[in-house]
């Protein structure tokens, strides 16, 4: 999902424009000759002088500060593309579920009629005497429900809300299911969820048959689905089956504003009934041609191997079909936004190749993007198997790239969510969070070293998804652990902060510690091992353990996404003196504050120049790193890199000994630390 987290996005944007140039170097007053030689020395082999528990070496008497010349800066290199061989044969998805239905669509007063029949396995150990079923365009019922509390006020009421009527439920047999449906107590006024009690118990691996008709009344576009006019984007539209755990136990939860999906793998066959001449996209492919018969066209679709079914349909859409990766990609957009299209057809042949060198191959024959209209935007940045929204980008310049990094985010949700089918109620940040780090990493496959979202020449700095993380996480004013389930993040503020920001931020830090390919080899081991499976927080963990260490995993990935997080590196002094023999000596103090933590440098710079690279173990809250030179020490920092992301104030990341602070107050730090505190208002 994207439209929600785009409005998370966009008010960081300008902000962390400025934020960047103090993320950068708040130290170097009258030295940015210097700073790129700084970065580069952290790559000097012998650079670093430290001991493992990150107190330096000095026992040395003798002049020290000219032994590490800085070299010329290096050249900007774009991270790796790291094409990981597999070795794990392609796994299929346990088929639980079957769907065949026949739907029709009432394009003026904006309802689907819909009837078919659902084929259940019981998946678990143990016998089941219910079946839970997701009612979930409930949700839209009115602005009361449970949903709509949480989504939060609207500049308006839509003109027509939503719902969805269960008209009849039965098996196969005839009995009559729907007299002993009802809908849970809890939370109040909320009928997204029904309880469906069953005459005798469905053993495991025994099937079941049911019948169903339902009729669902489409809001005006509100939360990716509903109409605009003409224009219909048909999500969360019928009675769909919850999961079955392997216990027996059933995971079953309302609608909630912050989360979709749970639900098993299984085959959809859709025959859609529309005005004729309308086109349609639909999840799947369609079979067969198009039938006409009275004023009306039948499309059918088959999906197998996915765990959804959605579809659009308007008598205005243009129609842009390409080839990329293998994959048919078809766009539908609105007349004059062929601009957009193009965009599109372009991404794809990149963005396809580069998600299936990182996480696999995309298991489908054919992608479905779709432009959504002007005033259905709501409807834009939205995923389904095969099929997803993006946004329009008419009024912005190619290299404001929003439209590209919504498109790229969506389709990154074919794998995470799509293929690795978390339970996104619970663990939101295995799959927002995780999309969120791939994103990055595609749009720096796709746009170079910082993948920029913002890259307009007379609108410098240049904005990357990184840096935005980076700000979005810092902003975090109550954090909170990232593995809290999305009903319990008090705010959507919050909640796009921890599961989007702080997943990727904290992902990012471990892949600078330990290495691109290193990163890159264990994420895909993650894809392979979730692959068409319900991955929980320890299938990552234990794929990235396997690729990188129990230290990184233990150490800092997992109390950093199980406990609330807030780290701080701060230079605390910087102090140096003349002695007698002529050598200076001083030294500089470090501390953390908060938790977990990576291994950090510390860059020391004297006042002729030269500079020495230390290192601060991860396990240090407060490091003494003496000095010991020809000439004075003139100043200190932490992290220079920026390997470290976490960090939630790199504006005291450096110091200037006091004898040298007047040459070293650059304007652009003083106005970006203000600037930052603006940060809170996109917090909580």
């Amino acid at each position: 999902m994207a439209s929600r987290s785009s409005k998370f996005l966009l008010p960081l944007a300008a902000l962390a424009c400025v934020v960047r140039s103090a993320w950068a170097d708040p130290m170097d007053a009258g030295a940015d000759a210097r700073s790129d030689a700084l970065d580069a020395a952290l790559d000097v082999a012998g650079a670093v002088d430290a001991s493992a528990d990150g107190s330096a070496d000095a026992s040395a008497d003798a002049p020290r500060d000219e032994a590490v010349p800085a070299p010329p800066p290096a050249p900007a290199q774009a991270d790796p593309v790291v094409t990981v061989t597999t070795t794990t044969a392609a796994q299929l998805p346990v088929r639980v579920v079957d769907y065949t239905l026949r739907a029709t669509l009432n394009e003026t007063a904006h309802v689907v009629t819909g009837e078919g029949t659902v084929r259940w396995t019981n998946p678990s150990q143990a016998p089941t005497r219910e079946l839970w079923l997701h009612l979930y365009l409930n949700a839209f019922r009115s602005s009361d429900t449970y949903f709509m509390r949480a989504w939060g006020e609207r500049e308006r009421a839509p003109s027509q809300w939503g719902g969805i009527e269960v008209s009849s439920l039965g098996l196969e047999d005839g009995t009559d299911l729907l007299p002993g449906a009802t809908h849970p107590s809890e939370p109040a006024g909320d009928e997204t969820q029904l309880r469906v009690s069953l005459p005798r118990p469905v053993a495991p691996g025994e099937t079941l048959t049911l019948r169903v008709a339902w009729r669902s009344t489409l809001p005006e576009v509100i939360a990716r689905t509903g109409f605009h006019g003409r224009f219909h984007m048909v999500g969360q539209w019928f009675p769909k089956l919850a999961v079955l755990e392997a216990d027996g136990r059933w995971v079953s939860f309302p609608f909630h504003a912050y989360s979709e999906f749970y639900a098993d793998f299984g085959r959809y066959d859709v025959t859609l009934d529309v005005p004729r001449g309308w086109t349609v996209g639909a999840t799947g492919q369609r079979v067969g041609a198009v039938r006409t018969q009275g004023g009306r066209d039948t499309h059918r679709y088959v999906a197998d191997r996915v765990h959804d079914f959605a579809f659009t349909a308007w008598d205005q859409y243009v129609t842009r079909e390409s080839r990329a990766g293998g994959v048919a990609v078809r766009v539908l957009h609105p007349p004059g936004a062929e601009g957009d299209a193009q965009r599109v057809v372009e991404l794809a042949e990149g963005m396809i190749p580069a998600f299936a060198r990182r996480y696999g191959p995309y298991p489908y024959p054919n992608l479905t993007v779709v432009i959504p209209p002007r005033g259905a935007e709501e409807a834009g940045g939205m995923e389904y198997p095969t099929l997803i929204t993006t946004v329009s980008a008419w009024w912005a310049p190619r290299r404001a790239r929003l439209l590209e990094y919504v498109t790229v985010h969506e389709f990154g949700h074919q794998y995470f969510y799509g293929l690795f089918a978390s339970n996104e109620n619970r663990w939101p940040f295995l799959d927002e969070g995780l999309c969120e780090y791939a994103t990055a990493r595609v749009m720096q496959d796709l746009y170079g070293p910082d993948g920029d979202l913002f890259d307009i020449p007379w609108l410098a700095p240049r904005l990357g998804p990184w840096a935005l993380s980076a700000a979005g996480s810092a902003s975090i004013a109550a954090p909170v652990p990232v593995t809290t389930a999305a009903p319990d993040f008090a705010t959507y503020g919050r909640y796009g902060g921890h599961v989007y920001a702080r997943t990727a931020t904290l992902l990012r830090g471990a892949e600078l510690t330990y290495g691109s390919a290193r990163f890159a080899a264990a994420m895909r081991a993650y894809a392979e091992d979730a692959r068409f499976r319900h991955p929980t927080p320890d299938t990552l963990l234990s794929a990235l353990a396997q690729g990188l260490g129990d230290d990184a995993v233990e150490g800092y990935l997992r109390p950093a996404l199980e406990a609330p997080v807030g780290v701080n590196y701060r230079v605390s002094v910087v102090e140096s003196a003349r002695g007698a023999d002529g050598v200076h000596r001083g030294r500089v103090v470090v501390d953390r504050t908060g938790g977990p933590a990576l291994p950090v440098e510390v860059v020391l710079e004297s006042v002729g120049g030269a500079r020495s690279v230390h290192r601060v173990a991860a396990s240090a809250l407060t490091t003494v790193i003496p000095y010991s030179g020809a000439t004075a020490l003139r100043a200190a920092r932490v992290d220079p890199a920026g390997r470290f992301p976490l960090d939630e104030n790199r504006l005291d990341n450096a110091r200037v000994s006091a004898d040298h602070e007047a040459s070293a107050a650059p304007l652009i730090a003083r106005v970006a630390y203000w600037l930052a505190l603006v940060l809170d208002v996109v917090g909580p």
